[in-house]
């Protein structure tokens, strides 16, 4: 190989480096920029809990830390325990039905894949195409009539039902990368149906289930409309419409709301931040077959 021929190569390697690297770094500054755009409300909502009363709207006035006059007056409100605890109540309830009823029908549904149940399974799927604001004021004579306004168990019932068919087409799916071999494998060593889902099938599906949670807790953990319409009781409020309450009675005072807010985010954060892996796997394993 001839020194022009080499030095040509070199220099074509160089230039695909040099490319590279300003990918790389147009890339690394996209990513920040976007993260910064993700960061700044959460910061901003943080910075504004700690402004006194007359400084919260002030966009150049940076707290010093020193100020928690607003989280003082949110523990002093009274029921913001019993508010937090509804939520996490209504949410954790809703959510393991979710996980149990789910993954239990998307199992089945997959397995079978004909029949009965794959009709049950368009029926299901066709609850994700109907828009909730058409089914409120339905849903809202059937409570009255039950008698089932004003209590925890239809919000319960409401969210579950309202997350069962996203969460059995997650499940359904996913359950297809799981090998029949390890269902038969459980069954020739006596094990029962029932114990092989619930000690081989299920901790299989934790990545689906991660999914399920990050994707559906959040919309009922800062569910507003629903507490509205169907809790009156103030012993039954969620933290959504102890803000909602709060900011009513307190329309120039914010600080308590912006500080109330920040501790009803901190809980969604660290559960994103515990299940991330699990959601990451629940969203790719779910589309492979084993």
């Amino acid at each position: 190989m001839s020194q022009a021929e080499t030095a040509g190569k070199s220099g074509r390697a160089r230039r695909r480096a040099t490319v590279r690297n300003r990918v790389s770094w147009l890339a690394e500054g996209t990513m920040l920029a976007l993260g910064l755009v993700v960061i700044y409300p959460l910061a901003h909502l943080f910075l504004s809990s700690l402004k006194e009363p007359d400084k919260v709207f002030d966009p150049f006035y940076i707290p010093d830390f020193t100020f928690w006059g607003n989280y003082e007056e949110v523990f002093r409100a009274g029921n913001f325990l019993i508010s937090f605890g509804n939520t996490v109540f209504l949410t954790t309830a809703s959510i393991g039905l979710v996980a149990i009823l789910s993954s239990m029908a998307g199992h089945a549904i997959s397995r079978a894949g004909k029949g009965l149940l794959l009709w049950i399974y368009f029926l299901l799927l066709s609850g994700m195409i109907i828009p909730a604001q058409t089914t409120m004021i339905p849903i809202f004579k059937l409570a009255v009539a039950f008698g089932l306004i004003d209590t925890r168990f239809f919000m319960i019932l409401m969210y579950t039902a309202g997350v069962i068919p996203f969460a059995t087409f997650i499940y359904a799916g996913f359950v297809k990368s799981i090998p029949r071999e390890l269902e038969e494998a459980a069954a020739i060593d006596g094990c029962g149906r029932w114990r092989t889902y619930w000690t081989i099938v299920f901790p299989l599906l934790m990545p689906a289930t991660g999914t399920i949670i990050v994707t559906n807790i959040f919309g009922m953990w800062s569910d507003l409309l629903g507490p509205l319409l169907y809790l009156y009781s103030p012993e039954k409020q969620t933290l959504m419409t102890l803000i909602f309450s709060f900011k009513q009675e307190r329309t120039t005072d914010w600080g308590p709301v912006f500080a109330l807010s920040v501790i009803a985010t901190i809980p969604l954060i660290l559960l994103f931040l515990f299940v991330q892996k699990q959601f990451i796997r629940g969203l790719t394993s779910g589309a492979l077959k084993g």
